[in-house]
């Protein structure tokens, strides 16, 4: 009669490589099973897949090398789902915990912001809710115009990732909503393009029967280019989205990351140049490019 065989009988390395194959998610549900499985949970070999293969140098460049030596390469993969800051502590570097993806946050310093060192223009300050040590405040231009890149090589290949601007409005901020930013993210030079359109503010009812006493024919004009609110929403004109840390997105768009060979630019851009009327308050920290699922 032939004996019973199942997974837990095989050998622990076996297992190990069979674990290093899932995701995080995955192992951390499995390893409940039995002692076996928690023990070949706990290898170097199943933790070691899901870190980058430049993992030591990212650490050795950033604001934790300085850290007690890790024990295992479980230690450091949990280490690095907490953000750690990188090329001067001007980008943030995470692990996503459930699926091991690269994620980066590029500081305000990293993007190519039009007049940003014009302090008429723009202000660089200290933020109490930012990572960073300085994010970029928006004292009054009519020309917006935000854009960010990064090597597709860069990231955890072949996944879909969406970029995402983030941003506060402050109470002072002025003629951010009388039309929507372009917004874009695109492959290489003249690639795949990703395109839509987004308010940076959106004022109560009373405020706008306010303005229009002043900017009525203006506001007409802006309208006949745009189309109305309901045209709008209904083309996908998107708003902000608070985030739990404080902060609000605006996401510029998506795009696959490629294979790891690929080493293609992603470009990604917010502008806001057609309406010629003075914006200000809108504070910048960052571009933040993690996967979509």
């Amino acid at each position: 009669m032939a004996g019973i065989f199942t997974v837990g009988m095989l050998p622990d390395d076996c297992l190990s490589a069979i674990l290093s194959l899932t995701t995080p998610a995955d192992v951390g549900k499995v390893s409940l099973i039995s002692p076996a499985f928690r023990l070949a949970a706990e290898s170097d070999v199943v933790w070691g897949r899901f870190l980058p293969e430049n993992y030591a140098r990212i650490i050795g460049a950033s604001d934790i090398s300085d850290e007690v030596p890790f024990g295992s390469k479980r230690e450091i993969f949990f280490r690095l789902c907490s953000p750690i800051l990188i090329d001067g502590g001007k980008t943030s570097f995470e692990l996503d915990k459930f699926s091991g993806k690269i994620c980066y946050i590029l500081s305000a310093r990293e993007l190519g912001i039009t007049w940003s060192s014009d302090p008429l223009c723009w202000s660089w300050k200290p933020h109490p809710e930012s990572r960073f040590s300085e994010v970029a405040e928006l004292r009054t231009v009519s020309w917006l115009e935000i854009h960010g890149r990064i090597r597709r090589r860069r990231l955890s290949p072949n996944t879909e990732y969406g970029a995402y601007l983030l941003v506060k409005i402050t109470e002072r901020a002025y003629g951010l909503d009388l039309m929507a930013a372009e917004v874009s993210v695109a492959v290489g030079n003249g690639g795949r393009i990703s395109e839509g359109s987004v308010w940076l503010q959106r004022k109560q009812r009373k405020e706008e029967d306010l303005e229009s006493l002043f900017y009525g024919n203006r506001r007409e004009r802006v309208r006949n280019l745009m189309g109305t609110e309901e045209e709008e929403e209904s083309n996908g004109i998107r708003g902000l989205k608070e985030r739990d840390d404080g902060w609000f997105e605006i996401e510029l768009g998506e795009f696959m990351s490629g294979e790891d060979e690929d080493d293609e630019d992603v470009h990604m851009s917010l502008m806001e140049i057609r309406g010629f009327q003075l914006k200000a308050g809108i504070i910048v920290e960052g571009i933040q490019i993690r996967p979509k699922n």
